[in-house]
């Protein structure tokens, strides 16, 4: 095996040039929102952040939010620099994880490697700046679940929180590693209800209450009040309909390096130790708990897939490295080689699903440019109208949906009024309203706006 500080180097050169020239060209949607609620300049702001500004409860997200805006203000990069920060956070807590579920130093590695380099959620939880509400899941997930595994209970229980504090799929993290730990208990022949199974579950059950009742004061959605895309549909067509898209958007990727693993090593045989078929069981609980809310609501996306990945990571870093002692040493070599040349060699893939994402913040960036030029031509309270273009992507509802004003009031001095014709997709679902009068009319064409 080479050099595991220089595997490690050209892996985190591999993701850098896949994502660093993209990150941050601009905000996009949500971001506009979060940037705008999350602001950090006393104890109040911190308490606000305990809301539900965006109507989701997300407190560690507003405070990152908050973070970012104190040391970088309304600046897209160092924004898009914190959320590649976040994705190197979680491919280190993805592999701290492998140690303690003892894979080898290098099967850690792997594990990390394979989920990192999963192009479906990955590039969308980095690209969109809104998309660190899964890297903050992520993140608190697996150091969490380190934890646990380590048997340090309470340690692993806070960070739990705060990973129930970034994202909602985080509620069922208690029950997957609890249902983990029994399944390994039988597996080693070991008592099921040992100290940190208890102190544990005695923790996360106060913490948990401590985070519905925080929720509840916030005033987030409820499965009640949520927007229709995001209550829960508990019906087989729902879960036939999400299903397949997801077991694709979580597992594919590690099921293609397992599938090139076997073609280029063709181990003689494999066998699979007990320590072994713990961390198989392991994968497959998180990757089913994981999915077991996101695969019953209407809204689909790829943000839903990074936790579940993580379980389908490790089941094909496990059976990779179960094979191992059954390969050759010169076809080890030729895997180590094919390894790492494979992220670049799909560079031109990730770099084709990337330009989606940074020509619509490219498109936001544009347009908040071309409206601070009007403002400053016409001062306050003018009133302008963006002829959207939508033959083709991006368009200004890609960028914008119906945050445009927000975005503008974010971004624009002095303030003006600024609307989209035709209305955004989800007007209906907003107090969106068509302006009264109109001083401007700008037309989107070609990526350009005209008069």
């Amino acid at each position: 095996m080479p050099d595991g500080r220089v595997i490690v180097s050209i892996l985190v050169f591999a993701i850098s040039i896949v994502y660093l020239p993209d990150v941050g060209h601009g905000f996009v949607k949500d971001d506009f929102g979060w940037v705008a609620k999350s602001h950090i300049a006393s104890w109040s702001d911190v308490q606000a952040a305990f809301g539900a500004p965006s109507g989701f409860f997300r407190p560690a997200v507003s405070l990152s939010f908050g973070l970012n805006r104190s040391m970088c203000g309304t600046w897209p990069l160092c924004y898009g620099i914190t959320n590649f920060g976040l994705l190197i956070g979680c491919a280190i807590g993805v592999g701290f994880l492998g140690r303690a579920l003892a894979l080898p130093a290098w099967g850690a590695v792997l594990a990390s490697a394979i989920w990192m380099f999963n192009w479906h959620g990955i590039n969308m939880a980095v690209l969109w700046i809104s998309g660190r509400t899964a890297l903050l899941l992520v993140l608190f997930a697996t150091f969490g679940a380190a934890a646990f595994v380590k048997r340090r209970w309470l340690t692993s229980a806070f960070l739990i929180f705060a990973a129930m504090l970034s994202k909602e799929e985080a509620v069922l993290l208690p029950p997957i590693l609890i249902g983990w730990s029994i399944i390994d208990a039988r597996l080693r022949k070991a008592p099921v209800l040992t100290r940190t199974t208890l102190g544990f579950a005695a923790a996360s059950a106060i913490l948990g209450s401590v985070y519905y009742v925080l929720r509840a004061q916030s005033g987030a959605y409820t499965p009640s009040t949520a927007p229709p895309f995001y209550r829960f549909s508990f019906t087989f067509p729902r879960f036939f309909a999400n299903a397949p898209e997801y077991l694709d958007r979580s597992a594919t990727f590690a099921a293609a390096v397992v599938v090139l693993f076997l073609i280029i090593c063709r181990p003689r045989t494999m066998t699979v130790a007990r320590s072994s078929r713990s961390i198989l069981w392991f994968g497959a609980i998180w990757w089913i708990g994981a999915l077991a809310i996101t695969v019953f609501l209407p809204a689909r996306s790829s943000l839903y897939a990074c936790l579940p990945a993580i379980g389908a990571a490790f089941v094909a870093a496990t059976v990779i490295v179960e094979c191992w002692s059954f390969v050759t040493p010169i076809r080890r070599r030729n895997a180590v080689i094919a390894g790492l040349a494979v992220p670049f060699l799909l560079w031109p893939v990730y770099h084709a699903r990337n330009r989606v994402s940074v020509r619509e913040a490219e498109l936001s960036a544009r347009t908040l440019h071309e409206l601070q030029r009007v403002a400053l031509a016409h001062g306050p309270g003018f009133a302008v109208v963006l002829v959207d273009d939508r033959s083709g992507r991006p368009s200004l509802d890609n960028s914008f949906g119906t945050g445009l004003q927000e975005a503008v009031d974010l971004m624009v001095t002095p303030r003006i009024m600024v609307w989209t014709d035709p209305p955004p997709a989800d007007a209906a679902l907003t107090n969106w309203k068509p302006p009264t009068h109109v001083d401007l009319t700008l037309t989107l064409k070609n990526g350009e706006f005209t008069q």
